[in-house]
């Protein structure tokens, strides 16, 4: 972070440079860890790196995990958006997962922080990274519903609604940022996008 920072300044902080963070890379037990204990231990570490990350005015998201750490993660982001010694920094965001069923409801709970917050909040829309994971868990546990997408049809659907979404909120509190490796995405994110 301190040598990113060195790089700069820059008029625009979303044209920094910026970090993610994973969460489980900062607790080693982040995924036996209850909400409670999310809270308590990996709130702190973040706020940390948070005021680090705005000291040296760039961004910092935290990236999206599996489904099972997406209340935990809510937690502590609420947390470091709501932590007084980041007031006027707007650096600070999430990685959002398209083909989790709950990506819509996540990014509705992120506008709402960020109005409850006064902070602008990044939200960065990805597709998502754990499929196999997510499917052989719920399978593991019996689950008669998958937490994610079995089709990649539905997910890019997803995707394309939760953009709609993004650039259907307001600006003042959510940056969107669209994360794609597939051509046809990224033209459909540029067209809806004006």
């Amino acid at each position: 972070i301190t040598v990113l920072g060195k790089r700069g300044p820059w008029d625009d902080l979303h044209q920094a440079p910026s970090i993610s963070v994973k969460l489980s890379a900062i607790h080693p037990r982040y995924e036996a860890m209850n909400r409670r204990r999310a809270r308590e231990e990996l709130a702190p570490r973040i706020i940390k790196l948070a005021r680090l990350a705005a000291d040296n005015n760039i961004s910092m998201t935290i990236d999206a995990e599996e489904a099972d750490r997406l209340a935990a993660s809510l937690d502590v982001i609420e947390l470091v958006t709501g932590d007084p010694s980041l007031e006027g920094w707007n650096g600070f965001g999430m990685a959002v997962q398209a083909y989790q069923k709950r990506a819509p409801a996540v990014i509705e709970w992120l506008a709402d922080l960020a109005r409850r917050t006064r902070h602008r909040l990044s939200v960065r829309l990805v597709k998502g990274a754990y499929w196999d994971y997510e499917i052989k868990h719920a399978q593991e546990l019996g689950l008669v519903d998958y937490p994610v997408f079995t089709r990649k049809a539905n997910t890019d659907v997803s995707y394309l609604a939760c953009v709609r979404q993004l650039l259907a909120t307001d600006p003042d509190w959510i940056y969107p940022a669209f994360a794609t490796h597939n051509a046809h995405t990224i033209a459909a994110v540029q067209h809806l996008a004006g």
